[in-house]
């Protein structure tokens, strides 16, 4: 079982930070005397009293105090007025990596780890000195891989070398909806490393699942060409084939992976699909079984394995079995029951639906 490990929350006051913030708001005699008070009731962790004391002042330094303010607002657990104060005053000390770090923090503690490693990844980035940062991401990455157990490509840490640093951020931005900058910084990673092969897997991967076949394939047989020795690349060059509706090269690939990793789940499901599409039932039913064998974590993919099981017998005409497999399928992941997952994501044929529904 996956522990999630405590983020490390690094927002004590920078030194730096407020002397440039309060060198300017020291030369107002006023407040020149709440300094020091102010100051002390934050190290004091008296942070209502400190943001009463900032109110004061805020109509009139408002850019200047809203870094203190931010950090009040994160240790009071209101995260996301604190989100907002740091954005303000990343307007003041662009990409200042404690400020893009304590917006991690808050994303964080608000259980956005997509968002909190964009920013723990963006604060290293700007001082890769700041090894905080980089502690920070690899806990948010931990926890957001124990939230996704199956997940079958996940986001890799990147403190190692830029073409790393670039396909991780392709990652960031494909998980939070934006293709585009993601297939850009996939490119970039690319260009950084012309034999970093990961990233030609990545693209075809998001290439795929636009449907965008051709291209997808163009980037495995790049990626081939690195390492022929990668099963995650047979499986997804058999995925490709499967969609092009080359069969023969798409078993070629599929058991090619499965040489290469015996335990290797998935291309046993997808030579169940294969084999479903090429009319041999019985071999079909054969791997998906081995997969549920093999497979006893991955519950979305145990519940692609039972439901073709359920297909292949409702085309047996074993309507209860049929009914049975499909039952645990649904049970093990929900969205089996939504024809847009199984179009859109699995990629099932008409007919496989149609069989489906009718169960």
């Amino acid at each position: 079982m996956r522990k999630a490990k405590c983020i490390i929350l690094t927002i004590l006051l920078s030194v730096n930070m407020l002397n440039n913030n309060y060198s300017i708001i020291a030369q107002d005699l006023s407040y020149e005397s709440d300094i020091e008070y102010i100051l002390t009731k934050y190290l004091l962790e008296d942070y209502q009293e400190v943001l009463r004391l900032l109110n004061k002042h805020y109509s009139e330094y408002q850019n200047e105090l809203a870094y203190l303010y931010g950090l009040c607002y994160l240790k009071l657990n209101m995260n996301r007025i604190a989100i907002d104060y740091f954005n303000n005053t990343l307007a003041e000390h662009e990409n200042n990596y404690e400020v893009l770090n304590n917006i991690g923090v808050a994303y964080f503690k608000e259980n956005d780890y997509i968002n909190a490693m964009k920013y723990f990844h963006l604060s290293f980035i700007s001082n890769t000195d700041y090894v905080i940062a980089q502690d920070n991401y690899n806990v948010a990455y931990d926890n957001f891989i124990s939230k996704r157990e199956n997940e079958t490509i996940r986001p890799m840490i990147p403190f190692t070398e830029t073409s790393t640093i670039y396909n991780s951020l392709g990652w960031f931005y494909y998980y939070s909806g934006d293709f585009h900058n993601a297939i850009y910084y996939f490119k970039k990673s690319i260009d950084e490393d012309k034999n970093y092969q990961f990233s030609y897997i990545s693209l075809a991967y998001i290439y795929d699942e636009g449907n965008n076949f051709e291209t997808a394939l163009d980037y495995l047989k790049a990626a081939e060409k690195i390492d022929e020795n990668n099963p995650d690349l047979y499986n997804n060059l058999g995925i490709v084939y499967y969609h092009l509706v080359d069969y023969e090269k798409s078993e070629n690939a599929f058991k090619k992976a499965i040489l290469l990793n015996y335990r290797f789940a998935e291309p046993y499901n997808n030579l169940g699909f294969l084999y479903f599409e090429k009319g041999q039932y019985n071999i079909s039913e054969e791997y998906f079984k081995k997969c549920l064998e093999i497979n006893l974590d991955n519950k979305k993919l145990r519940a692609e394995s039972m439901a073709g099981l359920a297909i292949i017998n409702m085309k047996n005409r074993n309507i209860d079995q049929a009914k049975t497999f499909k039952e645990s399928s649904l049970r093990l992941d929900y969205r089996m029951n939504d024809i847009k997952y199984l179009t859109n994501i699995l990629k099932w044929s008409k007919e496989l639906i149609e069989i489906w529904r009718n169960i």
